[in-house]
């Protein structure tokens, strides 16, 4: 029997969080389905498709009601979900994030 090797670089947290992505400065509200410091798995929104490789943001609402923006781009596109890969130079940002999320 052949077991699965986890090629993650980074661990997945799962969690269930309201973001809004913008891919073109469109706001589209959505839930985060699991995260890591590496990137996210996004329920898609149904009113667009993105390609591969597109840029866009993610807005997550922090405590101070001022929202944390992290930069991403899209790795995985399917009709339901969205691989999203975080830009790098945004670790304290992606820490602060997976720390808030990590306490709900």
């Amino acid at each position: 029997m052949q077991t699965s090797i986890e090629r993650r670089r980074y661990q997945r947290h799962k969690v269930l969080s309201a973001v809004v992505v913008t891919p073109n400065g469109h706001g589209h509200d959505t839930q985060v389905l699991d995260i890591s410091a590496g990137g996210a798995c996004v329920a898609n929104p149904t009113t667009w498709m993105p390609d591969a490789g597109a840029p866009l943001k993610l807005l997550f609402m922090s405590e101070s009601d001022e929202p944390i923006v992290l930069h991403a781009h899209i790795t995985r596109a399917a009709t339901d979900q969205l691989g999203v890969s975080f830009d790098e130079a945004q670790n304290s940002d992606i820490q602060h994030v997976l720390e808030m999320l990590d306490q709900h």
